[in-house]
């Protein structure tokens, strides 16, 4: 695993700068619901679309996202060098973004060349693959499988289409919320009597905050995932096999890497498995 200086998990109140992910809307409308379940408590049910005050999202995408496409520029670090690939990841988003959730979000894909083994989606569909999620030793995609590339791009739409963020805002009621996420967002920071409206780990080596979401919440990105990549018409088999990868390397401290700030510990390969099996049964049935 790449190694990094130690990252400080940043408890920000006012703040929903950089929760970073995905979703989709299933091409089939008869696999919202799947009868069989293996178990009883994994449920495979296609969440409806929550459209309310999308305009937030959208907002929070233009401030934030934005701003730290230019801190990236301002540090020298790369974005869009490898037109081949960048083209390919435009290729895939076209795919899953027609699936999605919100299909209407002001989605967008660039490339960051930096180590960093992760992929994110900010809030409004804003999404980062940095390079060294493809590393050969240290990465989890095979930048040759366009089915893994969509696993991941999927799971991280998911989290913005399932609107993860706006949910815990409205939790928090936070007045001034935006304010202070660009304020974050250009380097600012956040006050020592910031609340836990999210958690999010710094990354040195980028100068960027990566989100940090619940279990639950993971599990719903995985599950939207699958929705969406079937109805792209990619493999759902090889995401199975990409979260199996990631839980022999979730050894990392490294607080932003994609193996630690995701649940690795083969559960959501089993949980996926489950799912998969319930919608090729409704599917067939």
């Amino acid at each position: 695993m790449i190694k990094f200086k130690k990252k400080s998990c940043v408890k920000l109140s006012t703040l929903i700068l950089v929760i970073i992910s995905m979703c989709l809307t299933s091409a089939s409308t008869s696999w919202s619901k799947v009868e069989h379940q293996k178990d009883p408590k994994i449920k495979t049910i296609r969440q409806k679309p929550n459209r309310t005050n999308l305009k937030w999202d959208i907002k929070v995408k233009e401030s934030v996202y934005k701003k730290q496409l230019e801190m990236l520029k301002q540090s020298n670090i790369p974005i869009d060098n490898d037109k081949q690939m960048v083209a390919r990841l435009n290729k895939i988003l076209d795919n899953l973004k027609t699936n999605a959730l919100i299909p209407d979000l002001p989605y967008e894909v660039h490339l960051v060349d930096h180590k960093t083994v992760n992929a994110v989606c900010y809030p409004g569909g804003g999404i980062l693959f940095f390079k060294g999620i493809f590393d050969s030793k240290e990465g989890l995609i095979n930048p040759k499988d366009n089915d893994e590339i969509a696993a991941v791009m999927g799971h991280e739409m998911a989290h913005a289409t399932l609107r993860h963020a706006y949910k815990k805002q409205q939790k928090a009621n936070t007045i001034g919320f935006l304010g202070s996420v660009a304020s974050v967002a250009v380097g600012a920071g956040a006050g020592a009597d910031a609340s836990d409206l999210f958690d999010l780990a710094y990354n040195v080596g980028t100068g960027l905050y990566f989100p940090s979401y619940s279990r639950k919440q993971e599990s719903e990105a995985d599950l939207e995932g699958l929705f969406t990549l079937i109805g792209a018409g990619y493999n759902p088999d090889k995401t199975i096999s990409l979260w199996e990868r990631a839980a022999t390397k979730s050894k990392s401290s490294d607080k932003t890497s994609v193996f630690s700030s995701h649940p690795a510990d083969g559960k959501r390969a089993e949980d996926l498995k489950i799912h998969l099996n319930n919608i090729k049964q409704q599917k067939t049935s």
